[in-house]
This record gives C-alpha cells, structure tokens and sequence, in this order.
C-alpha cells in the first residue's frame, strides 16, 4: 500500500510540474577568439602553478620511501598541456560568464637502489585524476 502511494506521488509530481526545457538556450559557449577566452585561459595556466606549488610532493620535495631493498620516490604535478578550458555566457546578473577548467593531476614515481639516485628518476606516471573547476567571471576578474 505504502509502495502504491509513493508511486502516486512521485506521478503527480511529474503531472503538476512540467519539466523545465533543457538549460542549452540559457548557455552559449563562447569562441576562443573572444577576449574573455584569453583571459581565462590566463588565469588557468596560473592557477596550474599555484597548485603545482603547494603539492605536499613536488619534484623539488619528493616523498623517498624505503621497501627492503628498493628506494620509491614519489612527487605528483598537474601536466600544462592536459589544460583544457571553456568560457560559457549565463543568464546570471551578477556573474554573465563562466569558466570551466579541466586538467590531469599525475603521481609519478620512479624506482632506484638508494635514495640519491632514485630522486634522478626516470619517473613515471602511476595514477591520473581528471578534475574540473568552474570559476565566475565577477567584477571583471575570475573568482
């Protein structure tokens, strides 16, 4: 019976409130040619630094860990060229423009006999998380 009323419910919902149109007329892309674009994508590659800079493990601070005879070493870095953004106009008053950056973080690791050589790599990279930010463009500047 309980099953039977929810299921009602849940129809009615559907009935009295209509679903709203798909949100594609409220948001347009903009080209890379427009200025806000390069704006952007100047805060981005920023933005890429900032958070290369304040990993725990850089490739100036890795993590060396010793396992019975082999030395791990450790560090993790956003790759520029993984970079890929997109400017979109909104029906919003105070904030008319979003940007939308998405990027690779990497843990690389490389393998060695001691602790001095295994810093010098070569490393490779074992893990990738694809992550996605959205910032508003907001008193001319991006927030």
């Amino acid at each position: 019976m309980k099953r039977l009323f929810f299921l009602a419910l849940i129809l009615m919902v559907f009935i009295v409130f209509p679903q709203r149109q798909a949100c594609s007329q409220d948001i347009a892309v903009l080209d890379s040619g427009h200025a806000l674009h390069a704006s952007f994508l100047e805060f981005a590659y920023s933005r890429i630094q900032v958070i290369n800079r304040s990993f725990m493990h850089t490739p100036d601070k890795m993590q060396v860990e010793n396992t019975e005879a082999l030395y791990t070493a450790r560090y993790q870095k956003i790759d520029p060229s993984t970079v890929v953004i997109e400017v979109k106009k909104v029906n919003s008053v105070h904030s008319p423009f979003i940007g939308v950056l998405q990027y690779v973080e990497s843990i690389y690791e490389g393998n060695g006999q001691c602790s001095l050589s295994v810093v010098q790599g070569p490393f490779t990279a074992v893990h990738h998380r694809k992550v996605t930010e959205i910032f508003r463009f907001f008193h001319n500047r991006w927030q």
